[in-house]
């Protein structure tokens, strides 16, 4: 059968783009695959561990032990890296200030008094967590809070919070979203240790915090601004895991 000229040029072209017998089973049977990019963005970085911004001005609240071993380091926020300073560090608390170019969307409110009165929920989880988290747009709390395991000399007090991957630095938010706290490490499953009165493998949901206290006395001393409120930050069913993944930030340690 003959064909117009239009549709002969079609097939000759339709026939050379077409691979022919173990050619075309090998594109079936083992597809080419795209190479990635090379270029690494921050979401591809996983950060050591969290901070939190005190200030508009970009002041990062965040545990000592997180960056008292780093040669230099790294704040990551929505997609953004930044190199970052240490600007204060507490000699007595596991406590510590840095500051990058990197300006907060959010600056978080302490509770002028904690209000943490018998078990009270709250929620704490590390930036790295959140970002991961599949119903951060929901969640409401993921830990509880008692006073009477506050330790008043140490200003420590214990959270029952499963709160892990870099949770270091994260704040503790409480009911009306405030912070009260900033974790700071695990219970340790051992007879001497009080708070860890459960069974060892149950000590890993114990979580050590300090209080709002100690840490508002530790800026107040380094003159880093801050702000304190008795104003509800959140009502009553309104979801914490979208404050705190606005509030914090990640951190990258490099030696």
């Amino acid at each position: 059968m003959a064909y117009p000229k239009p549709y002969r040029r079609f097939i000759v072209v339709l026939a050379v783009c077409l691979p022919t017998g173990a050619a075309m089973a090998q594109s079936i049977l083992e597809p080419v695959m795209i190479a990635p990019s090379k270029t690494i963005g921050a979401f591809a970085l996983e950060p050591n561990a969290t901070g939190f911004f005190v200030n508009d001005g970009g002041d990062l609240l965040t545990a000592r032990h997180v960056v008292e071993a780093c040669q230099t380091l790294f704040v990551i926020k929505d997609g953004q890296v930044a190199r970052a300073s240490v600007k204060a560090v507490s000699h007595d608390k596991d406590l510590a200030v840095i500051a990058s170019r990197i300006e907060p969307l959010l600056a978080a409110s302490f509770a002028k008094r904690s209000g943490l009165v018998g078990v009270q929920p709250v929620f704490a989880a590390g930036y790295d967590a959140l970002m991961h988290m599949p119903d951060r747009q929901t969640a409401m709390f993921n830990g509880f809070a008692r006073n009477a395991t506050t330790d008043r000399e140490s200003g420590a007090l214990t959270l029952m919070s499963s709160a892990t991957h870099g949770a270091s630095g994260s704040p503790v938010l409480d009911q009306a979203g405030l912070v009260v706290g900033l974790v700071t490490g695990r219970a340790e499953a051992s007879n001497e240790n009080p708070r860890a009165y459960v069974a060892r493998s149950g000590a890993a949901d114990y979580v050590i915090a300090l209080s709002s206290d100690s840490i508002k006395t530790f800026l107040a001393v380094s003159n880093i601004p801050f702000n304190e409120t008795d104003v509800p930050q959140l009502e009553p069913m309104q979801p914490h895991a979208p404050r705190a993944a606005t509030l914090e930030a990640g951190i990258l340690c490099g030696d």
